[in-house]
């Protein structure tokens, strides 16, 4: 993990070039989406977060790692990721599970998930998209095939998936998954990563989607846009790697990830 100075601006860079805003950001939901978006940088989703804290863990003694792991011990790392519990309605398509959507829609400090739109969005096949049916395991479960687990995997995509499968590792307990794995109604709840070294819960990872609502304070590390834009573009320039998405759906990605203005810029990045 890399600590740079650029416009006056302290940064943690890990090691896939994503650069984080150092020190974190303290307080609730709309004190930290004011904060970072006045900032001028991305929110950071499960994915991003998931590649932070495996850095971190590659040198635990390192002042900034454990900077990091300090935070998930004492409090916990926001994930802007959203998560829409949906009950049991026979004869619809999308229903008893969970809709995983990434940077959701957040007003007023509360997060936004309309169900309509979000299973349009699941048709087009939207990449910030996810459904889980209900029926993967939740609760305590086994370091080993962690990162497997349906859900995990629709929260941080199969590679940073595998990450937190690592990261669960290097705890002395499993770790725990906190979402529901049934509900009577629709429910919204955001996400966060923590971990426990009390005597009661003992040293494990906990997976949280359903404690905290918007309620509460936590930490987040507002991402770098332009560190991100050249990570796409270095990406889509390795030859081994597969074309999954077309530009358009890069562009709609990027916009409701609240890039804004600056999707344009990486578009043409890209486009190069």
């Amino acid at each position: 993990m890399k600590y740079l100075t650029e416009n006056k601006r302290n940064y943690l860079e890990i090691g896939n070039g994503k650069q984080f805003l150092h020190p974190a950001f303290y307080g609730n939901l709309a004190q930290l989406v004011s904060a970072i978006d006045g900032a001028g940088l991305k929110r950071p989703n499960s994915e991003d977060v998931a590649d932070l804290v495996y850095d971190a863990f590659q040198d635990k003694n390192e002042k900034y790692s454990a900077e990091i792991i300090k935070i998930l011990e004492d409090l916990f790392l926001r994930e802007f990721t959203g998560n829409l519990y949906l009950p049991k309605r026979d004869g619809e398509e999308v229903h008893n599970g969970v809709i995983v959507e990434s940077n959701p829609s957040i007003i007023k400090g509360r997060t936004i998930m309309d169900k309509n739109s979000l299973i349009k969005r699941l048709q087009s096949n939207d990449p910030l998209v996810k459904f889980v049916p209900f029926g993967f395991k939740t609760g305590e479960l086994p370091k080993k095939g962690f990162g497997k687990n349906d859900y995990n995997i629709a929260r941080y995509g199969e590679e940073r998936a595998d990450k937190i499968e690592q990261v669960a590792s290097q705890y002395k307990f499993d770790p725990v998954l906190n979402v529901f794995n049934s509900v009577d109604k629709e429910i919204v709840r955001g996400s966060a990563l923590y971990s426990s070294g009390s005597i009661v819960d003992g040293d494990r990872l906990y997976l949280d989607g359903y404690d905290w609502d918007d309620g509460g304070n936590g930490y987040a590390f507002g991402v770098s846009r332009e560190a991100l834009g050249a990570e796409l573009k270095e990406s889509s320039a390795k030859p081994t790697q597969k074309i999954l998405y077309s530009i358009e759906d890069v562009r709609e990605a990027l916009e409701k990830a609240n890039f804004g203005p600056l999707a344009d810029s990486i578009i043409s990045q890209l486009s190069k």
